[in-house]
C-alpha cells in the first residue's frame, strides 16, 4: 500500500511538473538548463512537516506593483501566511510550487486576502524586478492577496534568512512551503511538493487555534 502511494505521489508531482512548465513556457518539459538539482526537480512525496524557527524582519521591499512593502508588518501583518520561493527564469521546481500556489488561491476563495495571504519571495533579486514578477504572476493569474515579492539584494537576503530560505547559490534555494501564524509565531516548513489541500488544513488548524486562544482570554 506504501508503495502505491508514493508511485501515486510521484505521478501527481510529474504531471503538476508537466502542467506548469506548459503553462509557463509553452513547450512541456523542454527547458534548458537545468537550476535545480536531480533531487529538488524530481522528489518524491512531500515530506512531513517540520515546526520552524522564523524571524521576521521588517524589511522594505517591493511587491509585483513596485510598491514598497514592510515585510513583517505589512506583508505578513495579522494575516495567517503560506509563502513559497522561486526565481523567474527556473525552469524545473518554481513553475511547479507557483501552479500549486494557483490552486491554493482557488481552494481559499474569499478568504485569500481576507484572513489568508500567500507571499511568493524571489531568491534572485538581481533579475526579478517587480515588471518581471508581474508577468510572471500574471502566467498563475494572480489575484488580490497573493503577494509577489523582490527588493535589493541585502533586504531580500535579509528576509529569506530570517525564512530560513537563504542559499548563497539562490538556484539551489531549499524546494519549501512556510505555512504560518505571525501573530502567535507558530511556523511549520512543509518540503517537497505539497497538495493544496493539505496547505489548507494547516491554515484552518492555525485558524482554529486562534480562535480557541480568543475564547479562552479573560
Amino acid at each position: 500500500m506504501a508503495s502505491v502511494k508514493h508511485q501515486s505521489a510521484s505521478r501527481l508531482c510529474h504531471a503538476l511538473l508537466g502542467a506548469a512548465l506548459v503553462l509557463v513556457t509553452g513547450n512541456g518539459f523542454a527547458h534548458g538548463t537545468v537550476s535545480h538539482d536531480e533531487t529538488q526537480t524530481r522528489p518524491a512525496a512531500s515530506a512531513p512537516a517540520l515546526t520552524a524557527d522564523v524571524t521576521l524582519h521588517d524589511t522594505a521591499l517591493l511587491n509585483q506593483d513596485g510598491e514598497t512593502m514592510k515585510f513583517a508588518s505589512e506583508v505578513m501583518g495579522d494575516k495567517l501566511v503560506a509563502l513559497t520561493f522561486f526565481y523567474t527564469s527556473c525552469k524545473t521546481s518554481c513553475p511547479v510550487t507557483s501552479f500549486i500556489f494557483k490552486q491554493l488561491q482557488d481552494r481559499l476563495g474569499d478568504r485569500l486576502g481576507d484572513d489568508v495571504r500567500l507571499v511568493s519571495v524571489t531568491v534572485d533579486p538581481a533579475t526579478d524586478t517587480p515588471a518581471r514578477l508581474k508577468a510572471y504572476a500574471a502566467k498563475f493569474k494572480r489575484k488580490p492577496g497573493w503577494i509577489w515579492l523582490t527588493g535589493d539584494k541585502q533586504s531580500v537576503d535579509r528576509t529569506l534568512e530570517g525564512l530560513g530560505a537563504y542559499a548563497a547559490d539562490y538556484t539551489q534555494h531549499p524546494l519549501v512551503v512556510l505555512v504560518g501564524d505571525p501573530v502567535s509565531g507558530r511556523w511549520s516548513r512543509l518540503f517537497g511538493f505539497q497538495s493544496p489541500d493539505d496547505i489548507v488544513a494547516r491554515l484552518d488548524a492555525l485558524k482554529a487555534t486562534r480562535t480557541q486562544a480568543r475564547l479562552a482570554a479573560p
